[in-house]
Protein backbone atom coordinates (compact mmCIF):
# COMPACT_ATOMS: atom_id res chain seq x y z
CA UNK A 1 0.00 0.00 0.00
CA UNK A 2 1.34 3.61 -0.79
CA UNK A 3 1.64 6.23 1.86
CA UNK A 4 -0.51 9.03 0.35
CA UNK A 5 1.37 11.72 2.34
CA UNK A 6 4.52 11.39 1.01
CA UNK A 7 5.90 14.04 -1.96
CA UNK A 8 6.02 12.18 -5.30
CA UNK A 9 9.15 13.49 -7.55
CA UNK A 10 6.41 15.42 -9.54
CA UNK A 11 5.53 17.59 -6.47
CA UNK A 12 8.95 18.32 -5.42
CA UNK A 13 10.17 19.19 -8.75
CA UNK A 14 7.37 21.47 -8.92
CA UNK A 15 7.85 23.11 -5.49
CA UNK A 16 11.48 23.89 -5.81
CA UNK A 17 10.23 25.38 -9.33
CA UNK A 18 8.20 27.98 -7.46
CA UNK A 19 11.01 28.60 -4.98
CA UNK A 20 13.51 29.39 -7.87
CA UNK A 21 11.54 31.89 -10.07
CA UNK A 22 10.53 33.18 -6.45
CA UNK A 23 14.28 33.97 -5.78
CA UNK A 24 15.13 34.85 -9.65
CA UNK A 25 12.71 37.49 -9.21
CA UNK A 26 13.63 38.99 -6.15
CA UNK A 27 17.50 39.14 -7.44
CA UNK A 28 16.14 41.35 -10.50
CA UNK A 29 14.27 43.59 -8.08
CA UNK A 30 17.34 43.50 -5.82
CA UNK A 31 19.51 44.42 -8.61
CA UNK A 32 17.07 47.32 -10.17
CA UNK A 33 16.94 48.52 -6.73
CA UNK A 34 20.51 48.55 -6.28
CA UNK A 35 21.21 50.50 -9.30
CA UNK A 36 18.60 53.27 -8.56
CA UNK A 37 20.08 54.20 -5.43
CA UNK A 38 23.43 54.07 -6.97
CA UNK A 39 22.10 56.49 -9.35
CA UNK A 40 20.45 58.88 -6.91
CA UNK A 41 23.71 58.84 -4.87
CA UNK A 42 25.78 59.69 -8.27
CA UNK A 43 23.33 62.87 -8.67
CA UNK A 44 23.43 64.09 -4.65
CA UNK A 45 27.43 63.75 -4.77
CA UNK A 46 28.07 65.32 -8.32
CA UNK A 47 25.34 68.50 -7.07
CA UNK A 48 27.67 68.61 -3.85
CA UNK A 49 30.95 68.24 -5.53
CA UNK A 50 29.91 71.18 -8.05
CA UNK A 51 28.50 73.25 -5.24
CA UNK A 52 31.76 72.93 -3.65
CA UNK A 53 33.74 73.82 -6.48
CA UNK A 54 31.76 76.98 -7.39
CA UNK A 55 32.02 77.84 -3.70
CA UNK A 56 35.64 78.01 -3.93
CA UNK A 57 35.77 79.87 -6.53
CA UNK A 58 33.36 82.65 -5.08
CA UNK A 59 35.55 82.62 -2.15
CA UNK A 60 39.16 82.15 -3.51
CA UNK A 61 38.68 83.60 -7.03
CA UNK A 62 39.95 80.86 -8.62
CA UNK A 63 38.67 76.61 -9.84
CA UNK A 64 40.68 74.44 -6.54
CA UNK A 65 44.00 72.79 -8.16
CA UNK A 66 42.12 69.19 -7.47
CA UNK A 67 39.43 67.46 -5.91
CA UNK A 68 42.06 66.54 -3.38
CA UNK A 69 42.79 70.13 -2.48
CA UNK A 70 39.21 70.88 -2.64
CA UNK A 71 38.80 68.22 0.30
CA UNK A 72 41.64 69.45 2.02
CA UNK A 73 41.14 72.94 2.02
CA UNK A 74 39.14 74.74 5.32
CA UNK A 75 36.91 77.80 5.30
CA UNK A 76 37.43 80.28 8.11
CA UNK A 77 35.07 83.39 8.86
CA UNK A 78 36.31 85.54 11.61
CA UNK A 79 34.82 88.50 13.83
CA UNK A 80 35.42 90.28 16.85
CA UNK A 81 34.38 87.05 18.68
CA UNK A 82 36.35 84.78 16.96
CA UNK A 83 35.92 82.11 14.06
CA UNK A 84 32.26 82.15 13.16
CA UNK A 85 32.93 78.75 10.88
CA UNK A 86 35.91 76.34 10.50
CA UNK A 87 34.73 73.55 7.97
CA UNK A 88 35.63 72.11 5.00
CA UNK A 89 34.39 72.88 1.53
CA UNK A 90 33.89 69.51 0.86
CA UNK A 91 33.80 66.38 3.05
CA UNK A 92 35.16 62.95 1.28
CA UNK A 93 32.18 60.56 0.28
CA UNK A 94 34.27 57.61 -0.55
CA UNK A 95 38.17 57.84 -1.50
CA UNK A 96 40.44 55.60 -3.46
CA UNK A 97 44.26 54.60 -2.12
CA UNK A 98 45.17 57.53 -3.97
CA UNK A 99 43.00 60.01 -2.19
CA UNK A 100 40.77 60.59 -5.21
CA UNK A 101 37.09 60.76 -4.75
CA UNK A 102 35.31 57.85 -5.99
CA UNK A 103 31.75 57.99 -7.25
CA UNK A 104 28.89 55.23 -5.62
CA UNK A 105 30.16 52.75 -8.85
CA UNK A 106 33.48 52.97 -7.86
CA UNK A 107 34.42 54.89 -10.35
CA UNK A 108 36.97 58.52 -9.77
CA UNK A 109 35.18 61.48 -10.28
CA UNK A 110 36.92 63.54 -13.31
CA UNK A 111 37.66 67.43 -12.39
CA UNK A 112 38.63 70.15 -15.23
CA UNK A 113 40.06 72.56 -13.26
CA UNK A 114 40.19 74.90 -16.08
CA UNK A 115 36.33 75.45 -16.58
CA UNK A 116 35.61 73.64 -13.09
CA UNK A 117 34.15 71.13 -13.94
CA UNK A 118 33.32 67.81 -12.18
CA UNK A 119 31.66 64.53 -14.13
CA UNK A 120 31.96 60.52 -13.43
CA UNK A 121 34.16 57.94 -15.06
CA UNK A 122 31.86 55.44 -14.88
CA UNK A 123 30.45 54.31 -18.57
CA UNK A 124 27.20 55.49 -18.96
CA UNK A 125 27.08 58.31 -16.85
CA UNK A 126 29.63 60.79 -17.86
CA UNK A 127 27.78 63.39 -19.02
CA UNK A 128 25.74 63.82 -16.16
Amino acid sequence: MKDKSSLTLIEFIVALGIIFIFLGAFAVNATIALRVGRETALRNELENIRMSVGYYQIIKGRFPESLIALMSQKISFEDLNGVIFGKGFLKPFRIDQEGNLIDPFMSRYYYDKERGVVYSLTKGYESW
